[in-house]
């Protein structure tokens, strides 16, 4: 019998779009190294921010439109809270996938 020493990473998605009756949670997939745990959780990040048509607005709209519809991904266990911050990867995302908080057709 051979016992499985490597730690696993489980990346969850967080989701209210799956009606009342359905678990919030959904399972993204266990990894054996961190940096694909979180490679797993910028890409749920990435994938609505780029399907998002708000880009030309700025950052700070993005980030609001993010945080009312898209699903936070997070690393499950007490010990990798600080693994992967979704809210400073969001910001920072944002902010480069737009020209910043402010874009310059913004500035009168």
């Amino acid at each position: 019998m051979q016992i499985e020493t490597a730690k696993k990473y489980v990346v969850e998605v967080y989701s209210d779009k799956f009606g009342l009756n359905n678990t919030p949670w959904r399972n993204l997939g266990e990894f054996s190294e961190l940096n694909d745990a979180i490679d797993a959780c910028k890409s749920v990040v990435d994938d609505f921010l780029i399907r998002s048509p708000f880009q030309e607005i700025g950052a700070e709209f993005l980030i609001n439109h993010f945080l009312n519809y898209g699903d936070v991904p997070c690393i499950n266990g007490i010990e990798n809270l600080n693994t992967f911050d979704t809210y400073e990867y969001l910001h920072m995302k944002c902010n480069e996938l737009t020209l910043g908080p402010l874009k310059s057709k913004d500035i009168t």
